[in-house]
């Protein structure tokens, strides 16, 4: 691997046409509160077509899932670099030759579970490293932040709300 090189990685996904939802770190920086990301988080567009060309991009990128060593093959018996294994619906955490690409295509809304199609609706577009990306409405990631609860989210939660 040759680092973490978020603009890189945005680029690939882009020119790859995958689409998808930014949430995450990532996220909170598109909603003006920038702190530093040890990864990007994405909640792709369930659509055969698109889960092809995200795997195809994981395989260019020698992909490999993270947090096998914890977890039996049976716990984890899908492959994102595959589209069927995508298809699955699973979340993956994967190690990139760009960096950490976390694939989350249900995230705890407390709630309710939100997948694209939830997020999609009411995403916004902003500029991410220059490109135009398809980011999670603040509701949403006000909503997936109190649902996590970490120190982290409840910091970020903090961050976001005082603007809201």
């Amino acid at each position: 691997m040759s680092g973490y090189d978020p603009e890189a990685l945005f680029r690939a996904l882009h020119e790859a046409g995958v689409r998808y939802v930014l949430i995450g770190g990532w996220a909170v920086n598109a909603h003006g509160h920038h702190r530093y990301t040890g990864d990007i988080d994405i909640c792709p567009d369930p659509e055969r077509a698109n889960l092809e060309r995200l795997a195809a991009l994981l395989r260019g990128l020698n992909a490999r899932a993270l947090g096998l060593e914890e977890f039996s093959p049976a716990e984890l018996p899908a492959d994102p670099r595959e589209a069927d294994g995508l298809a699955g619906g699973s979340n993956f955490r994967t190690l990139t030759d760009l960096g950490v690409l976390d694939l989350m295509q249900w995230v705890d809304g407390g709630t309710r579970e939100l997948e694209y199609a939830d997020l999609a609706a009411d995403a916004l577009s902003a500029e991410v490293l220059g490109l135009s990306i398809s980011v999670c409405s603040l509701a949403a990631l006000l909503e997936m932040k109190r649902a996590a609860g970490r120190p982290k989210d409840r910091e970020d939660l903090e961050r976001l709300e005082a603007d809201s």
